[in-house]
């Protein structure tokens, strides 16, 4: 009996081991996956462009109007839009009440020439952009029947606002995004002296006759403020702000994977998604967090991608 009891004891024993040893590795492994796991990178120094995207809107200078000499009916008019009409080139013919009338009671012939249509011409060349009236419409006297459009007048009208001015004048180089993902580097030309008061910008003219781009086209345009400068920049992706956007942030990868919050001052944004910050508590040499900060608090411990798989290797090996 007594050796029974001893056994029973013995196995306890072994069992309260086995389960004092296994609970911390649980609990462990409980910890790791809790863990956020984060990607990190280190600032770059990068060279930011200081400018400013603004809209430009193609429109034609040159624009000439084909006007109804007599009050009548159109007659005989075989042009549509986008015709080429030439100067002194005859658009169509108009008759007149008087004429029609004429016609009627002229049984014999001899006012015949008295009931001809009267021809309009054309007294620029250009395409047809506007057709207003059709054979057999009346129009008045000084109606505009057509409106031609002179293709290497086309310009664009680039919205610049007030407060730029003082940057951005005439003879300032710029660059133009085409529809086509193309570059532009042209120059602008005179402003003209007038700003639109709802919305407070200016309009400067850039020639662009050689594009081919129709009317009314809106297009991006590239204007410097001064020359380029160059900065600490992270990931945009490491970048964090309030609703607001007054306040913004990133995580410094600090001492046992540690991750601590750093308000910075947010700078420019480069075309390769890189943005410019200031801070002083942040160098070249430092972590920072561009994957997986989001929510984080301040000191929130965390796991860096891959190295939970490197301590395994290396407590395998040891």
């Amino acid at each position: 009996m007594y050796k029974q009891i001893k056994n029973i004891c013995a196995l306890s024993s072994v069992l309260i081991l086995a389960a004092c040893s296994g609970a911390p590795k649980d609990d462990a492994e409980a910890e790791v996956k809790a863990t956020p796991v984060v990607s990190v990178g280190s600032p770059v120094t990068h060279s930011f462009n200081n400018s400013v995207t603004l809209t430009g809107t193609t429109q034609y200078q040159q624009k000439a109007v084909i006007r109804a000499g007599i009050a009548g009916y159109v007659h005989h008019r075989g042009w549509k839009m986008g015709d080429q009409v030439r100067a002194g080139i005859v658009y169509c013919t108009i008759t007149s009440k008087e004429q029609q009338a004429l016609k009627s009671i002229d049984q014999t012939g001899i006012l015949k020439k008295f009931s001809q249509p009267i021809p309009v011409v054309a007294g620029s060349s250009g395409i047809i952009t506007a057709v207003n009236y059709q054979n057999g419409d009346f129009v008045s006297e000084g109606d505009i029947l057509a409106t031609l459009t002179q293709q290497s007048s086309l310009v664009l009208l680039v919205n610049v606002p007030v407060e730029y001015l003082s940057k951005v004048k005439a003879g300032t180089a710029v660059t133009i995004l085409l529809p086509d993902g193309t570059k532009m580097n042209t120059h602008l030309q005179a402003g003209l002296p007038t700003a639109d008061p709802t919305v407070q910008t200016q309009s400067f003219i850039v020639p662009i006759a050689s594009t081919n781009l129709p009317e009314g086209a809106n297009l991006k345009v590239l204007v410097p403020l001064s020359n380029p400068e160059s900065g600490i920049a992270v990931p945009l992706s490491a970048v964090q702000t309030d609703e607001t956007q007054e306040h913004f942030w990133v995580f410094k990868l600090g001492n046992d994977n540690i991750a601590h919050k750093i308000e910075i001052k947010a700078g420019k944004i480069s075309p390769d998604s890189l943005q410019q910050i200031q801070s002083n508590e942040i160098g070249m040499n430092d972590k920072i967090i561009v994957q997986g900060a989001y929510g984080l608090a301040d000191s929130s411990k965390v796991q860096v991608a891959g190295q939970h798989a490197k301590d395994d290797k290396k407590q395998d090996k040891d």
